[in-house]
């Protein structure tokens, strides 16, 4: 049996010029807390911010009740975009 204990879906936006983040939403979908739905705001937090320094902002910056692990994983994932952005220009 298969269950879903958190699940955020997230939209983001990348400068490919400046390789930084234009925008950045998490939306909260199912959550076992009452504080996991505000941490969704959390996400826009890496708006302004270079793509290569994403994940050690997040490590850094988004910790406490104003964000959520789960959220911080998905958004720590977001670091690779830079690795793609690069794969995509080389291939043009």
């Amino acid at each position: 049996r298969e269950s879903v204990l958190h699940e955020y879906s997230l939209t983001a936006s990348v400068d490919p010029s400046t390789r930084t983040f234009v925008s950045c939403a998490a939306v909260p979908r199912v959550l076992p807390w009452v504080e996991c739905p505000v941490a969704a705001s959390s996400a826009d937090r890496l708006v302004g911010r270079e793509l290569d320094s994403a994940r050690d902002f997040i490590r850094r910056e988004l910790r406490g009740t104003s964000t959520c692990t789960h959220l911080n994983d998905l958004l720590r994932s977001l670091g690779d975009i830079g690795s793609l952005v690069a794969e995509f220009e080389m291939s043009r």
